[in-house]
């Protein structure tokens, strides 16, 4: 039998379920257009793994969920309401509003910013950056996120016209991981990798037609990956400093895609400073 909520969580959520037509739910639809999300420094994120992460990382403001999910999600409503993270009670019909997959689980969180402007001394502080120049395709842009988490990474920075790293399929394709790795924003491409090279960072930009492999620099000492847009990569204008490095194709294929290279570079240096 699924447990019920005990009775400090029972009582932090509303006891009338909340409708489409309702305040709380009108402000949170607001935060699908990007620029009502900038306004507010708010944005939405789906799901039961990635509203936990929310949870860990204390930026959660709000929780709506359906009455169904309350009564077989007793641990994570618990923590928000030890949090004292306000929870919604929500009709289904709010939550698919609230939500851009086509089966949702039950569950929305409005969170605070992650991605604030970068700061020159986010870089002093971080010995393994990965910068996405130009990156345009929400999907790509969440999971290369995922896999700087994964690999170790200590910043990623959305540098240029990148897409919003608040979307919601930047924040699904993410996995949770952008509660994990420090994200942050960046206008200028250029000057972004100049202050990388400043505070003692190589730089390696992804070119597929570099005779530089990965082999053949040094991925131990502070670095910076910089992956470029998924139709022109990394153009000249656009990194005046660093080092152009390939991945070795050993097949026929053109070229690889850019949360793909990501994977392989990251893992590529995790590897390199793991010893094996």
């Amino acid at each position: 039998m699924p447990k019920r909520p005990n009775n400090e969580t029972s009582k932090s959520i509303e006891s009338n379920a909340l409708t489409i037509r309702s305040t709380k739910v009108s402000s949170a639809l607001e935060l699908l257009n990007k620029r009502d999300r900038e306004l507010r420094s708010e944005f939405l994120v789906e799901g039961a793994h990635a509203v936990e992460e929310v949870i860990k990382s204390h930026l959660a403001k709000a929780i709506f969920v359906t009455k169904e999910f309350s009564r077989t999600n007793n641990a994570l409503l618990s923590k928000a309401a030890s949090e004292r993270i306000s929870i919604f009670e929500t009709e289904p019909l709010a939550i698919e509003k609230l939500s851009e997959t086509l089966s949702p689980q039950g569950i929305v969180a409005v969170a605070d910013y992650v991605a604030t402007n970068l700061e020159k001394q986010d870089l002093v502080e971080a010995n393994f950056v990965v910068v996405l120049s130009n990156v345009r395709d929400p999907g790509n842009a969440g999971a290369i996120i995922r896999v700087a988490d994964a690999a170790g990474a200590d910043l990623v920075i959305f540098a240029g016209t990148c897409v919003d790293p608040h979307n919601g399929k930047v924040v699904r394709a993410s996995a949770g991981s952008m509660f994990n790795v420090k994200v942050r924003q960046a206008d200028d491409v250029a000057e972004t990798l100049t202050d990388l090279v400043s505070t003692n960072h190589s730089v390696f930009i992804t070119d597929g037609k570099s005779e530089t492999q990965w082999k053949d620099v040094d991925l131990k000492k502070p670095l910076a990956w910089v992956l470029g847009n998924e139709a022109w990569g990394v153009s000249d204008l656009d990194a005046p400093v660093g080092e152009r490095v390939s991945i070795p194709i050993y097949g026929r294929a053109e070229s690889l895609n850019v949360a793909t290279a990501a994977a392989l570079c990251l893992y590529e240096t995790a590897k390199s400073r793991a010893g094996n």
